[in-house]
C-alpha cells in the first residue's frame, strides 16, 4: 500500500517560521522576525539556529545533490545533518503550519482538555508558559488524546506534529494545525531509514513499526486492519534542522515500545529540550533503563504517572547540574 501526501504544493513553500528562537543570555545579533505562526512574533538571536546553516558545504565538501533521493540517502545511511537528509525532509514530507485565519476544525470546540493529563503536568512545570513550542510524536488525528492542541489553541504555542499511519494523518491533516506536520516515523537509528509499518484501524493509538519492539503482540487483524506499509523514517534531530529549530520546550513521545531507541539518537549536547513526557509501557527495556538513561543525558525524572489509557514518565531538565 503506497502513501502519497495530498498537498504537494505545500512541501515547497519556505520553511523559515521557525528559524530562530530567543535566546536570553546573549544580546547581540538580535533581529525581529515576524510571523503568523504562534509564538514567533519576538525577538530571536539569529547566530545560534542557523549557524549550521553555513556549516554544511564545509562539512560535506564531497557531496554531489544530484545524487539526493531516498534511496541514496537510507542505502548510505547518511548522517542525520546531512544536506541531503534535511532538504529530502523540506521538499518532500514537511507540511507548513496552517495559516492563523483558517479556524480549527475539531470534534467538539469545549474547553475540555484533550490529553490524558499530561497537557496540565507539564504547562505547570514550564510556570504557565505560553507562546512556547513543542515536538509531538504519536500525534494520532490532531485532537483525540492530543498532547498539544490545547497548548496551540489556548496559549499560542506552535511546533511540529510526526505521525506515521497514513490513515491517521489524513485526520490529522484536516484540523489546519497551527504547527508543521509529517507523515513519517522517527528513526531508531541515528541516520534515514525505511520501515514496515502496522496501521490499526479500530485502534490507531497502537499502530506501530513491525516487529521491533517484542512487548507489542497486536499484530493487524484481516479484513480489519490495513496491510503493512512502508514509511520514511528521519532522525528527530534532522527534523528539528529541517524546521530550524533546535530549541523545544516539551516533547511529547509515544510510539508503543520505540521511545528509548529514539531518545538515543538525540545529540543532547546539540539540542535545548526542556521537557519530556515519554511513553514506557511497551519498552521492553522497562521504565528503569529509560529513566537511567535520560538521568545520564542531563534531565530530572518528576516521576510515573498512569494516565488514563497511557502510562508516561515525566523528565525536566536539570538546569543546575548541567
Amino acid at each position: 500500500m503506497a502513501f502519497k501526501l495530498q498537498n504537494d504544493n505545500a512541501r515547497t513553500e519556505t520553511y523559515n517560521y521557525y528559524q530562530q528562537s530567543p535566546n536570553p543570555q546573549k544580546e547581540t545579533g538580535e533581529s525581529p522576525v515576524k510571523s503568523n505562526a504562534p509564538g514567533l512574533n519576538r525577538k530571536y538571536n539569529l547566530m545560534d539556529e542557523v549557524d549550521w546553516l553555513g556549516k554544511w558545504s564545509q562539512s560535506f565538501n564531497g557531496y554531489d545533490s544530484s545524487e539526493c533521493n531516498a534511496d541514496y540517502m537510507n542505502t548510505h545511511k547518511l548522517p542525520q545533518d546531512h544536506p541531503c537528509v534535511i532538504e529530502t525532509i523540506r521538499k518532500h514530507y514537511l507540511i507548513q503550519p496552517s495559516p492563523q485565519d483558517v479556524p480549527l476544525r475539531l470534534d467538539s470546540n469545549d474547553d475540555a482538555d484533550r490529553s490524558p493529563g499530561q497537557t496540565g503536568v507539564i504547562f505547570r512545570l514550564l510556570k504557565n508558559k505560553t507562546s512556547g513550542f513543542f515536538v509531538e510524536c504519536g500525534a494520532l488525528n490532531g485532537e483525540y488524546m492530543s498532547n498539544t492542541i490545547d497548548l496551540e489553541r489556548k496559549f499560542n504555542w506552535g511546533g511540529i506534529l510526526i505521525e506515521a499511519n497514513p490513515i491517521t494523518f489524513q485526520k490529522l491533516m484536516s484540523r489546519n494545525r497551527k504547527s508543521w506536520t509529517l507523515p513519517v516515523c522517527l528513526s531508531l537509528e541515528p541516520f534515514p531509514t525505511k520501515v514496515s509499518f502496522q496501521p490499526k484501524s479500530g485502534d490507531p493509538g497502537h499502530s506501530h513499526i513491525e516487529g521491533e519492539a517484542e512487548t507489542l503482540q497486536k499484530a493487524g487483524i484481516p479484513g480489519v486492519d490495513p496491510d503493512l506499509v512502508s514509511i520514511q523514517c528521519f532522525p528527530f534531530y534532522s527534523i528539528l534542522l529541517a524546521v530550524g529549530r533546535t530549541r523545544v520546550d516539551f516533547f511529547s513521545l509515544d510510539v508503543e515500545g520505540h521511545e528509548l531507541k529514539i531518545l538515543k539518537t538525540i545529540p543532547w549536547h546539540k539540542v535545548e529540550i526542556k521537557s519530556l513526557t515519554v511513553e514506557w509501557d511497551n519498552m521492553p527495556e522497562g521504565q528503569e533503563a529509560l529513566s537511567r538513561f535520560m538521568e545520564e543525558s542531563g534531565f530530572i525524572r518528576i516521576g510515573a504517572f498512569d494516565f488514563l489509557y497511557s502510562r508516561d514518565v515525566i523528565f525536566i531538565k536539570d538546569l543546575i547540574n548541567h
